[in-house]
């Protein structure tokens, strides 16, 4: 069981059970947003904000049609 949680959250084992220190690395399993995300690091504080209002905008909006279809379903 532990192993399943490790994976879908992408971390090590003994990342989740808080024996080693959580990786920094960015973890993105989508090969074409990896390289994007990584070099947004590196753009100015004002557009990387602009970002994360986008993808935050994006993955709420998600969440919400998710919402929709599950109460449509259930």
């Amino acid at each position: 069981m532990g192993i399943k949680i490790a994976n879908i959250l992408q971390v090590a084992l003994d990342e989740l059970a808080g024996r080693q220190e959580p990786s920094q690395d960015l973890k993105i399993r989508n090969y074409q947003l990896r390289q994007p995300c990584q070099q947004c690091d590196i753009l100015p504080d004002a557009n990387q904000q602009a970002l994360i209002v986008v993808m935050d905008s994006l993955v709420k909006k998600s969440d919400v049609t998710k919402f929709i279809g599950n109460m449509a379903h259930g």
